[in-house]
């Protein structure tokens, strides 16, 4: 068998990650779908959340759920699985996710700012308001993907395009 293709979407809170996600993913026979943020959750004391203030525990749990992550990917990949991951991550995070998942495809998606507050504000999916996080997108939405643009992966501007359009895009580079 094998080995399923591994895609790690990144980009700023509301961009599309998950919707993408869950779609790319639905594109496969069989497909492993990894919401990071629900991952760390898993964690069911001492959890360190950014929205309490980023310190040296918050940096070390993002860098083990990345570690945990790619493991988990190359894993299900393996199995012949596709893997799609989806987390607002830094180049240096996915750094740590590609030590153990060396061969994942990684795309930052982009919006027009109007477009990303928008997206992110009207979001249903989450556990809390995402109004709250809207700092972080004013915080991301340009540097972020020209970060992962200085890297060297693709970033993909979804402003203008369904989600479907945006599927569409990232399932050519990988089938």
């Amino acid at each position: 068998m094998s080995a399923g293709p591994v895609v790690f979407l990144t980009g700023a809170p509301g961009v599309g990650k998950s919707t993408v996600g869950r779609m790319l993913a639905d594109r496969f026979e069989r497909a492993f779908f990894l919401d990071l943020d629900a991952f760390r959750t898993l964690v069911v004391k001492g959890l360190s959340q950014p929205s309490a203030g980023w310190n040296d525990e918050t940096t070390r749990q993002f860098d083990l759920a990345h570690r945990a992550a790619g493991q988990i990917a190359s894993l299900y990949s393996e199995a012949g699985f596709a893997v799609v991951v989806a987390h607002c991550s830094n180049p240096e995070m996915v750094a740590l996710f590609l030590e153990a998942c060396p061969h994942a495809r990684v795309v930052c998606l982009r919006a027009e700012l109007e477009v990303n507050v928008s997206r992110n504000n009207t979001r249903t999916h989450k556990s809390f308001d995402p109004r709250d996080i809207e700092f972080f997108v004013y915080d991301l939405w340009e540097s972020l993907p020209a970060r992962f643009e200085r890297a060297g992966f693709l970033v993909l501007d979804t402003s203008r395009q369904t989600p479907e359009q945006s599927v569409e895009q990232v399932f050519g580079g990988v089938r």
